[in-house]
């Protein structure tokens, strides 16, 4: 009997801890601290939105790669203008572009999009952007 009430005691407690795991950090209850964190992805699409349609190729639809992101003569103009956040920002395909944030860009014949998710959150907030430079929060479907 004994040993049924540990094991029952086990497995609520486990069922507690996975359900906190599961909580996401971008909804009702967003801490200021997360809300700051999700306020400068934000920035971050936007900075790349500005960079591809500033940039010359872009006349043409000619849009950059990840790795051409960080080589561009924009970045090295904003990054000595820019605010503290913007010089937090990495475009290097091999780094987070911002702490606990991951960015994904394809580049087609057609023009470009993007997504820059958020890996410590356990319900996969993110945005997305294209070329037309509108830009969306975007969550999994649940």
């Amino acid at each position: 009997m004994r040993s049924i009430v540990v094991l029952a005691l086990v497995l609520s407690t486990a069922s507690v801890i996975s359900a906190q795991a599961q909580q996401c950090l971008h909804e009702a209850g967003e801490t200021p601290s997360e809300a700051a964190r999700r306020r400068d992805a934000l920035a971050a699409a936007r900075m790349i939105n500005t960079i591809q349609a500033n940039q010359p190729g872009a006349v043409n639809r000619r849009y950059l790669r990840h790795a051409d992101l960080a080589a561009s003569p924009l970045v090295a103009g904003t990054r000595e203008s820019a605010g503290a956040n913007d010089r937090r920002v990495s475009l290097r395909p091999d780094r987070e572009i911002l702490p606990g944030w991951r960015l994904v860009l394809d580049v087609s014949e057609q023009g470009y999009w993007f997504l820059i998710k958020d890996m410590r959150d356990a319900c996969g907030f993110a945005y997305v952007s294209n070329q037309a430079g509108v830009i969306w929060s975007a969550a999994p479907i649940r």
